[in-house]
This record gives C-alpha cells, structure tokens and sequence, in this order.
C-alpha cells in the first residue's frame, strides 16, 4: 500500500469538511466518504478526530511557510525580504481564504501552541517566518538602514494588515460586492499599501 498519497488524500478530505462544518461539527464518517476510504482505514491513520485536526492545522502552517519564504532571503535586504514577503503572503492568504478563515477561528476557540505543533516542519527553510523576519529587521537596525523598533511590535502590524482583508472578507463581499477582477485590483493596491505604510515608518531618511 502507498501510504502517503492515501495519507494526504485524508489531510485534504479533513481539510474540506474541517471548513466547512468546524472541528465540533465534523465527524470521521464524514471525512472517510469524503476521501473515499473507510473508516477503519481512517484511524488506521488517525486514531481521533483531534490528532486529524492538528494535521490540518499543521499543514495550512507549513503550506504558509512554503509560500512565503525561501533560502535566498538570506541574502536579501530587509527591505527586498519585506516587500517579497507581503507580496507572497497576501497571495497565500487569498487562494486560502477559507482555510485562514477556518484557523482563525478554531484558534479563538482553543489554546494551541502552534510552535509546537509545527515544530521541525520548517527545517528545510531555516528559520520560519517570524523568526527570518525578525532576524533581517535587527540585522537593517544595525547596519543603520532603519530606524530602532521593537521587532515583536513590527511583525505584529505586519500580519495585521496583511490579514485583515482577509479575515474580514466575508462581511466585506456582503457590504461591497466585487467580482474577480475588482478583488484582483484591490489585492494589489493593498500589497503596495501595506508595504508602503510599513517601510515609511521605519526606514532611515
């Protein structure tokens, strides 16, 4: 039996209905039919819906990781890693508005230390993103490229504006329909903004 791709598909099925009726209201029958397995291979895999769930978190975590960051930043200025960053990261959160939806919810529902969680999932990248964006920031202050702040208060204000938008998108498309193309536009003008907002504030003129 090839276990990871049968492993994966249940992620996945999990992930859906996971989103679709909340932790509380899914149920292991439900994620079985939908990844087209029974429910004895199910907890084969996974023995309780919460060990599923931490799955799921797990991966939108990592998937975010992926996305947005890469070895290369290493080298960049924080400047350049900054304006990358928002860029990849409104793009992550857009194609995975439900999902971001969905974790910011079951996390005001529930205590969960997702450093634990994640724990050794962003080997392959070195540092996961606080830990880089934090890292260039104090290396900028040095270098005297920016102004001193607190880096803690920094990335605060970053995924705040970075994920308003998004954690606010269904009352936003209720007061203010949009289609595809308007959303498109309003994405990019907020990356620019978003960056614009951050980097003015701190940058060394």
């Amino acid at each position: 039996m090839n276990e990871k791709p049968v492993e994966q598909d249940i992620i996945n099925a999990s992930m859906k209905i996971f989103i679709k009726k909340g932790k509380d209201g899914a149920r292991m029958q439900e994620i079985a039919d939908e990844a087209g397995v029974n429910k004895m291979l199910l907890h084969y895999y996974f023995k309780s819906k919460d060990l599923l769930f931490l799955e799921v978190v797990k991966k939108i975590v990592v998937d975010l990781y992926d996305c947005v960051i890469e070895e290369s930043m290493n080298s960049m200025t924080f400047k350049e890693v900054l304006s990358v960053f928002i860029d990849r990261h409104f793009d992550f959160l857009n194609e995975r508005k439900e999902s971001i939806q969905f974790l910011l919810w079951e996390l005001s529902r529930k205590e969960l230390d997702l450093k634990e969680i994640v724990s050794g999932s962003y080997k392959n990248f070195g540092r996961n993103p606080f830990e880089l964006l934090t890292f260039k920031l104090n290396e900028a202050i040095r270098k005297g490229e920016v102004r001193q702040v607190d880096a803690s208060d920094f990335i605060i204000n970053l995924f705040s504006l970075d994920l308003f938008l998004f954690a606010a998108f269904p009352i936003m498309r209720m007061m203010s329909p949009a289609d595809n193309s308007e959303m498109a536009s309003m994405i990019g003008h907020r990356k620019k903004e978003v960056f614009r907002l951050l980097w003015n504030d701190i940058e060394n003129k």
